[in-house]
C-alpha cells in the first residue's frame, strides 16, 4: 500500500463557507484540505491509501464526488492530480516562486558586465519576464539555458584566475562532480565524508564535523567569489542529528571555473 495525495477540482463556483466546512467534515478521514481554486472552482486535496497511484486516484474521485453530491453542489470534475506522498512532500519543500534573476544576477550567470545584459536584451537574445523601475527581471533558468547553448560560443570571456587555493579547487571540483553525477564524489577522503547527499535537482548536502576543519574557510571563499550558494536545511530536508548541515548549489560561474581548471590540466588535490 502506498499513500497518495490527490487533488480534485469541480466546476462549482460561489461555494459558501458552510459548504466548505461540511465538505471538510465529510472527508475528515483523509486529512483533507478544501477551498476555492485560483479560478474560483471548488477544490479538494486528500490522502488515500491504495495499491497504486491510479487506484488512489479512482478512490479519491469516488469519495469526493459522493461528498460534493451530498451537499447538493455540481459534481462535474474539471481537473485531477495524483502524487505519491514522497513526491508531494518534495514539491512542498521547493520554492513556490521560480528562481528569478535581475541584471546583476544575469551578468553573474553569464560572467559578463551588466552593460552586456542590456545589449543582449536589445538584440532580443535575452527576454525579461518583466521590466521594473529597478531594471529587467529574468527567469534564471532561461538565462542559464542561454549560457549553455549560445553564450560560450558568441560572447564568452576567458575565465579569470581567482587565486583559489588547492583546498578550494578541490572542494569546487568535488561539488561540481557531485552535482553532475547525482551522487557525492571526490578524490579527497575528507570531502567524501562531508558530501553526504545530492538532491534530485543537484543541490548538495554537506555535513561538517571534526574531520573537516578546513572546509568552512574554503566554502566561504567559494561563496565570496559567487561560485556556489549555500543555505540552511528546510524542515523537510533535516535528518536527526544533522540539522546544522548546509545545502550547497553550484552556480554557473563555479561550473565554468571548475571546467576551465580541468581543461588547463589542473591537478590540485
Amino acid at each position: 500500500m502506498i499513500t497518495t495525495n490527490v487533488y480534485v477540482e469541480f466546476g462549482a463556483h460561489s461555494v459558501s463557507p458552510e459548504h466548505y466546512g461540511d465538505l471538510m467534515e465529510a472527508l475528515a478521514d483523509h486529512a483533507p484540505g478544501v477551498g476555492p481554486a485560483a479560478n474560483g472552482n471548488l477544490s479538494a486535496r486528500l490522502f488515500v491509501n491504495a495499491e497504486t497511484v491510479l487506484d488512489a486516484l479512482a478512490q479519491a474521485v469516488k469519495i469526493t464526488s459522493h461528498a460534493v453530491r451530498g451537499l447538493g453542489l455540481p459534481d462535474t470534475i474539471v481537473g485531477v492530480e495524483a502524487l505519491t506522498e514522497a513526491e508531494f512532500e518534495r514539491r512542498e519543500a521547493e520554492p513556490q516562486v521560480p528562481e528569478l534573476a535581475g541584471v546583476t544576477e544575469a551578468a553573474a550567470i553569464l560572467d559578463v558586465h551588466k552593460q552586456q545584459i542590456a545589449r543582449l536584451v536589445e538584440r532580443g537574445e535575452l527576454v525579461p519576464v518583466q521590466d521594473l523601475a529597478g531594471g529587467s527581471v529574468f527567469a534564471a533558468a532561461m538565462v542559464r539555458t542561454y549560457a549553455e547553448k549560445k553564450h560560450s560560443r558568441r560572447i564568452g570571456r576567458p575565465v579569470k584566475d581567482l587565486g583559489l587555493s588547492p583546498a578550494e579547487h578541490a572542494l569546487l571540483d568535488a561539488l561540481v562532480t557531485s552535482a553532475r553525477e547525482g551522487t557525492p564524489a571526490s578524490t579527497v577522503s575528507a570531502l567524501n565524508e562531508a558530501l553526504v547527499e545530492v538532491f534530485p535537482d543537484a543541490r548538495i548536502r554537506m555535513h561538517y564535523g571534526p574531520h573537516t576543519p578546513d572546509l568552512t574557510s574554503a566554502l566561504d571563499r567559494l561563496v565570496d567569489h559567487k561560485l556556489v550558494r549555500t543555505r540552511s536545511l528546510t524542515k523537510a530536508e533535516q535528518k536527526e542529528g544533522n540539522t546544522s548541515d548546509l545545502v550547497v548549489t553550484v552556480l554557473d560561474k563555479g561550473a565554468r571555473h571548475a571546467q576551465a581548471a580541468s581543461s588547463a590540466g589542473d591537478t590540485t588535490p
